[in-house]
């Protein structure tokens, strides 16, 4: 008993790897934050805590104020507020820090449920971190990770009989599931379809899925915004026009460095689909078709595909390799050596958890990430965020009208805790399609530009690099008043 407490499993070492990797190589403390996002979610979360009430109508704006707004991560944004609170941004990259090492934990224990053998598991560790840190950002998505990995392990670990206690629990769930991300209904969806998988089969398994299944959905009507947010929520995904111009819902660029894994990961997901279907797991085989089908769709379901999918999928080709017949003499007996040896790893593996050491290891994440060894703190990147023209923003009187891209509108947001409001932000459900299609024309300066752009009265801009902005302000009278790594700041001239 005592060395499952204080000897470490390959899931934990997993864990520690990867919570070492992010405050380290990956330089979590900056790239976390490389989404400005974050900013109005912490101060969101602020207004919760202050008020005691989820907001209504939108806080932040100049272009679209007041208007109904569904908060709906608002329990996430609490979480990231009270983090916040406790130790600025610092606090806000260990809380997700934290979060990313349950990720990885679980997705261990996906691995094994799903049968994969020791050696594949730990070779898939690379690819499933390659893929998944695409998105390791500090926003309320990687909550959505953790239960969408309980839901893939309940709806495969369901017991024939389940209690009340059980269903509550798993109620319990899918309320927190709703109010801390959007994907709440893959929740319900993957436990009712492995629950007509078992229906069919004969298997009472089916019982359970269906009661967990409808616990979930039940639980995600508790939220303050009732059945109005699965409303919003489905509005949203089905807008074609607005997601067309969202750069995360687009594809993934499989030419970019990094991408070698990604392509291996959809190789093997696409192999999984197969197997399963013809070992007759038909729920593992459906869901891993549709993780493939919205990871080529979109950049945001690579993650999901790698988290969820990879198991299943790696599940069925060990599956394959250990049952398949016919083999040569030599390649059968390679094979029964390999399966044996990685039997005897996972048995031995199995002795192991090492939980004793998880506040150790993440109390020492803490004390090295506080320490001098970084020569940045925590925050938004200088070289992507105008940080060093914040002092002049600030001087700028209340009645500026600031033109700032959707990536500087979550900054903005944090950087002044909402008081100068914005003219856009990430919050692409909430603009639109129409306001998204227009904005769109201001960065290239696209014919029509000039008179979307004179119907703001702007009286100032900040102007990422690269902006075709950039070379058309200047001759429209507009002076430089300010300049960084990241952005050029110009006020309105006479002409």
């Amino acid at each position: 008993m005592l060395r499952k407490w204080l000897i470490p499993d390959i899931a934990f070492i997993l864990t520690a790897i990867t919570m070492v990797y992010c405050l380290t190589s990956f330089n979590g403390m900056q790239s976390l934050f490389r989404d400005s996002d974050t900013g109005w979610h912490i101060r969101n979360g602020e207004t919760v805590l202050a008020t005691g009430q989820v907001p209504q109508t939108e806080p932040y704006s100049f272009s679209k104020p007041g208007g109904p707004w569904f908060a709906w991560e608002w329990l996430a944004d609490l979480t990231m507020a009270k983090a916040h609170q406790a130790d600025g941004l610092r606090g806000v990259f260990f809380l997700y820090l934290a979060v990313l090492g349950i990720v990885s934990w679980l997705w261990f224990q996906m691995m094994w449920t799903a049968g994969v053998w020791f050696l594949p598991a730990c070779v898939s560790s690379w690819i499933m971190l390659t893929t998944c840190n695409i998105h390791w950002l500090a926003r309320p998505h990687l909550y959505g990770w953790v239960f969408l990995l309980l839901a893939a392990l309940g709806a495969e670990l369901a017991p024939r009989k389940t209690s009340w206690p059980q269903v509550l629990a798993v109620f319990g769930i899918g309320v927190l599931w709703a109010n801390m991300h959007g994907s709440f209904f893959l929740g319900t969806a993957i436990l009712f379809l492995y629950a007509g998988e078992r229906f069919l089969r004969g298997d009472e398994r089916w019982k359970a899925l269906g009661l967990w299944g409808g616990a979930t959905l039940v639980g995600s009507f508790v939220n303050p915004y009732g059945w109005h947010v699965h409303e919003h929520i489905i509005h949203y995904l089905g807008d074609k026009e607005l997601l067309s111009r969202v750069g995360e819902f687009q594809s993934f660029n499989f030419h970019v460095e990094g991408a070698e894994a990604i392509t291996i990961g959809m190789v093997l997901l696409g192999a999984g689909i197969a197997l399963n279907c013809l070992q007759g797991e038909w729920a593992r085989g459906i869901l891993c078709m549709v993780l493939f089908a919205g990871a080529l769709r979109s950049a945001r379901g690579l993650p999901l595909m790698a988290l969820v999918g990879l198991p299943l999928a790696m599940g069925a080709i060990c599956r394959a390799v250990a049952e398949a017949k016919d083999l040569p003499a030599w390649l059968a007996k390679q094979r029964d050596g390999s399966l044996r040896y990685n039997v005897n790893l996972r048995a031995m593996d199995a002795q192991f958890k090492g939980l004793a050491w998880v506040p150790v290891v993440f109390a020492l994440m803490v004390v090295v990430g506080q320490s001098s060894l970084f020569a940045k703190a925590a925050g938004f990147p200088e070289e992507q965020f105008p940080e060093k023209l914040a002092t002049q923003l600030e001087r700028l009187p209340e009645s500026a009208r600031i033109f700032t891209s959707d990536k500087f509108g979550g900054w903005m947001i944090y950087r002044f805790a909402g008081k100068r409001k914005v003219f856009f932000d990430g919050r692409s459900d909430y603009y639109g399609a129409q306001f998204m299609k227009d904005y769109l024309t201001l960065p290239d300066a696209k014919p029509g530009w000039e008179n979307y752009w004179k119907q703001w009265n702007f009286t100032h801009a900040l102007i990422p690099k690269e902006n075709s902005l950039l070379e058309v302000l200047p001759m429209k009278g507009w002076r430089q008043i300010g300049k960084d790594e990241s952005a050029i700041l110009y006020e309105k001239g006479t002409n």
